[in-house]
């Protein structure tokens, strides 16, 4: 049955909230009428000090208009006096002022004095009259009278000047502060009020107040305080720091200001008690409202407790029906109908209410497998009074199916009537977790039978095998029988015992981690990796091992391994492997260093384009098995891609030895498929470690080493730290050159080229020149080859044609238009086609004549692509280029190219020029070149022409021209036009 529902009583929450809201306004009313009687008490003060202030202002008036009636009618019988007896006018104004003064406490002195300030009185004199007469404060009109400043009495106190205009002089009276100090005493400003009289800078002229000893002190002064005007506002005092309502008169018209407040502690004083009450009030309704709530919800909540225990009680049973699943029912004898509780109703699919249903009804939700066994079953327990206890299926109105697990027996009710009575309980969840572990174990068995690899368990006690799958049997060659008669140890190593043992002893999360060998029946090793976990198996400590077999895969990566570590074409150690080994050798090992050879092999590159790849590689492996035969005296041998080796010598001592086994390797030819090949390297030797340096710097100096024996055509070179030295130098001449032409670093110097016969200057040579930031230039040798090198001469050979062509039109205008100007082209510069299409649009550019520019190119430039070099030159010398040979006799020259090519002229190198007229072989290799010149047509130039005697003999053997420090030295093309002065020639002795 349902509990009955109770409504919660709410009158507590009633009572609160109603007592909130009340409290709240009650509370709001309080305030306000706090506030507004502060507000009013506040006003009464302001008001309060307004009427002191303003009264005590008018007070002022009339004395200060008092005082001014007396010097006004002092000033009428000055007039007076000077007019009608002018000799006494001084003795009768002064008796005059004196009688006013006796009469006046509150005058110190009453004086007339001229406009400097000298006494016209009995009066001491006032030479800053002048000043403070100008700076006094004005009365308003109609009144006259002028206010000084407060200063000091002749004998005690302090007095106020005010002076009144007397014809051409000034009527002063010096007002003592005390007549202004007996205005203001026993006004009723209360316990923390007070009155000030102050000039208009907010000087202190009289006080009476909380404190004394403020005359002549300075306050600030309201800004909004106007002529004539009123303020009132809240003001903390500078004087005593006393917080006042205070308000501020000027409305004598003078220019004095009376100020007077009423202490805001003393007028708030009534009002704080009245705040406080009202506080009290407010506290006392407030605990009382708690009070009241408090009581009643500890009554409701006593009431809410018992009823909440009614209501558990009753919830009691259908909870826990709910939460088990089940239900409680019983037959009744008289009528054969269920009474069930409403959870076991539910349960069949009825309506969730407890109350009687026919028994057919709860067969007919049975399934039909179920219904005549359990009918059965029940029907028998009724006749013989024995326990009732089925489990079956009954089918839900919605077509679901549930279990249910029904238990009953017959027993007495309070009236000795026998009725059966139980319980049915939902036990769907249990069938589906008993159904799915079946299934569970069904897929674990085809698991372990059907996997792809092998798996079995063992005793972890007798190591005995108690079930295998039928992949391991296929792959160890056993029958399952043969299996489950041995142990682990059968298919191990009989080594391995031990290792065995000591596996099963570590934590099973660790032995996966290791590659076990397994011997088949056949005696083939497998190397296998065992997951394994350890499980109950029939009651047993177990250990259930799947072997995965990793022998191919080890071999794949151990060949993986090697190809990491190994050149494929040479089988050789790569040389990150090979200074990975090194750095992680002992320094302690062979001595503490070792040795490096650098072996760069000569023109292997060329083999494979001419004679084909295999040949190459052919070539390539010959020489990488003899450097492999050599390292193996020694210690290691790296292939580093680029045709070069790297051989190293673990022993320190033995870098001569190594250098002389290499050069015995490469001394025989290689036999290959276009023939024999010769084997020519250049090797450089380092030693090391020093100090820090690791294997790839110990290389990179072998290296460095190789590469300067290349340059000086020697076969070994070792290293020495000079090497690093200069290849920095280089690297960092490189850097600079790559900015050199953009920050105009770059300029040329030109030599001139006389032609012997008359001594007039027919060309010059342009010569480049690298202007450093000092001012000194770095020479010609230095960095021209790097720019061959760098690959940076292109760009600065363009720079220099188009400089040689501005040269030439510099040239034609000062009337040597006939003279040549002479550019050296690299061979890169050369070659890279663009050459001609650069030359036809500098003449359009700087329209430049034929044979404006001659162009000097080496040996070597035609050597090298001589069927370009060729066309190249045809297509210059017919575009108006004349084209020499520079530096001839120096190369290897052949006189067919140099009977077939475009030339106009030959260069005859300055090696051969030196010491003509003295040396024999010089002069025969001279005369040899002028022959062969004139006899090809082609005019013949001399370099280095130093001596007359030099210049004397070619002229005698007809060279053509001549250029040399004899002739004249380089020079920028102005100072150069200015010693020729305009093509003057020279004569040739």
């Amino acid at each position: 049955m349902q509990p009955p529902q109770l409504n919660p009583l709410r009158s507590a929450r009633t009572v609160r909230n109603t007592g909130l809201l009340l409290g709240l306004l009650l509370g709001v009313g309080l305030l306000v009428v706090v506030m507004q009687d502060r507000s009013a008490r506040i006003e009464a003060a302001r008001r309060q000090s307004m009427a002191l202030a303003t009264g005590a202002d008018r007070l002022l008036h009339y004395e200060l208009r008092n005082l001014e009636r007396a010097m006004s009618g002092i000033a009428a019988d000055a007039d007076a006096y000077a007019s009608t007896a002018p000799a006494e006018a001084h003795q009768l104004l002064s008796d005059a002022i004196d009688g006013v003064v006796s009469r006046h406490a509150e005058l110190e002195s009453i004086g007339l004095y001229d406009a400097t300030g000298t006494p016209m009185t009995r009066v001491a004199p006032d030479p800053a009259l002048p000043i403070w007469i100008a700076g006094a404060e004005r009365s308003v009109p109609p009144q006259r009278l002028r206010f000084g400043k407060l200063r000091p009495a002749a004998v005690r106190g302090w007095v106020l000047p005010i002076a009144l205009q007397a014809g051409n002089g000034w009527l002063v009276a010096r007002l003592r502060t005390t007549e202004l100090q007996n205005m203001v005493l026993r006004l009723d400003t209360g316990r923390d009020g007070t009155v000030s009289v102050l000039d208009r800078d907010g000087v202190v002229l009289a006080h009476y107040g909380s404190q004394r000893g403020n005359v002549g002190r300075q306050l600030p002064l309201p800004t909004t305080l106007g002529t004539g005007g009123t303020v009132s506002m809240a003001f903390t005092s500078g004087l005593d720091g006393v917080a006042r309502m205070s308000s501020f008169s000027e409305v004598s018209g003078y220019p004095l200001v009376v100020a007077a407040g009423i202490g805001m502690r003393e007028v708030l004083v009534p009002w704080r008690s009245f705040a406080v009450i009202a506080a009290i009030l407010m506290m006392l309704y407030w605990l009382g409202l708690l009070y009241l709530v408090r009581r009643m919800h500890a009554s409701e909540s006593a009431r809410e407790v018992m009823l909440e225990e009614l209501r558990a009680q009753a919830d009691w049973l259908r909870q826990a029906q709910l939460a088990a699943g089940s239900g409680v029912w019983r037959i009744d004898p008289d009528d054969g109908r269920v009474h069930a509780s409403a959870q076991a109703a539910e349960l069949f699919g009825f309506a969730p209410v407890a109350g009687p249903l026919p028994l057919e009804d709860f067969f007919d939700r049975m399934h039909d497998e179920d219904r005549g066994r359990v009918f059965n079953e029940f029907s028998a327990a009724r006749e013989n009074g024995s326990a009732f206890h089925s489990e079956y299926r009954i089918l839900l109105p919605s077509g679901a199916e549930r279990w249910i697990s029904a238990r009953g027996a017959l027993l007495a009710d309070t009236r000795g009537q026998m009725r059966m009575t139980g319980t049915i309980v939902d036990i769907t969840e249990r069938r589906d977790q008993q159904l799915r572990l079946e299934r569970a174990e069904l897929q674990f068995r085809h698991l372990f039978d059907r996997n792809p690899l092998p798996i079995w368990v063992f005793d972890e006690t007798t190591f005995r095998f108690l079930a295998v799958n039928d992949t391991a049997l296929r792959n160890y060659g056993y029958t399952r029988e043969e299996f489950l008669a041995m142990t682990i140890l059968d298919i191990r190593p009989r080594n391995d015992a031990e290792a065995v043992h000591a596996a099963m002893r570590e934590p099973v999360e660790e032995a996966r981690l290791r590659v076990w060998t397994h011997i088949t029946r056949d005696g083939r090793s497998l190397s296998v990796i065992s997951h394994a976990s350890s499980i109950q198996f029939n009651g047993r400590q177990a250990r259930l091992v799947l072997a995965e077999d990793v022998s191919e895969r080890l071999t794949h990566e151990r060949d993986l391994a090697w190809r990491a570590s190994h050149d494929p074409t040479t089988g050789l150690l790569t040389l990150a492997t090979l200074t990975g080994r090194l750095d992680a050798m002992p320094r302690a090992a062979a001595g503490g260093d070792y040795v490096v050879a650098y072996v760069q092999l000569r023109d292997l590159e060329l083999v494979a384009p001419t004679l084909g790849r295999r040949a190459g590689e052919a070539i390539l492996r010959e020489a990488a098995g003899r450097f492999a035969r050599v390292g193996e005296g020694y210690g290691y041998v790296a292939y580093v891609p680029g045709e070069s080796f790297v051989i190293a010598a673990l022993d320190g001592s033995r870098g001569e030895a190594l250098a002389a086994s290499l050069a015995a390797a490469i001394a025989d030819p290689v036999q290959a498929e276009g023939g024999i090949h010769p084997l020519e390297a250049w090797i450089g030797i380092a030693k090391g470690p020093v100090d820090d340096e690791t294997a790839e710097n110990v290389i990179g100096h072998a290296a460095l080493a190789a590469l300067q024996a290349r340059r000086e055509y020697l076969p070994t070179m070792a290293y020495d730290a000079s090497m690093a030295e200069q290849a920095s130098l280089r690297l960092a001449l490189v850097g600079k050159l790559r900015n050199a032409l953009a920050r105009d670093e770059f300029e040329l110097f030109y030599q001139p080229i006389r032609r012997l016969g008359d001594g007039r200057v027919v060309a010059m040579e342009a010569l480049l020149r690298w202007r450093q930031a000092q001012g000194a230039y770095i020479p010609p040798m230095q960095f021209i080859p790097l720019c061959e090198e760098s690959g940076l001469i292109v760009p600065i050979g363009a720079w220099v044609l188009e400089e040689a062509a501005r040269a030439h039109a510099v040239l034609a205008r000062h009337g040597l238009g006939d003279v040549a100007i002479a550019v050296n082209v690299s061979a890169v510069q050369f070659l890279a086609d663009s050459l001609p299409e650069e030359l036809r649009a500098l003449r359009k550019r700087h329209a430049l004549p034929r044979g404006a520019l001659h162009l000097e190119l080496t040996e070597s430039v035609v050597l090298r692509r001589p069927d370009l070099a060729t066309a190249l030159m045809d297509e210059l010398q017919s575009d108006g280029a004349c084209i020499s040979i520079d530096d001839f006799g120096t190369g290897f020259s052949s006189m067919a190219y140099l009977r077939d090519l475009p030339l106009d002229y030959l260069k005859v190198d300055r090696t051969f020029v030196h010491n003509v007229d003295r040396d024999p072989r010089n002069a025969s290799i001279c005369r040899a070149l002028i022959e062969l010149g004139h006899g090809l047509g082609l005019g013949i130039i001399a370099e280095g022409v130093e001596t007359e005697e030099q210049l004397a003999w070619l002229r005698a053997h007809g060279c053509d021209q001549a250029q040399g420090y004899h002739l004249g030295r380089p020079a920028p093309l102005g100072e150069l036009l200015a010693t020729l002065g305009e093509a003057t020639p020279i004569t040739l002795a």
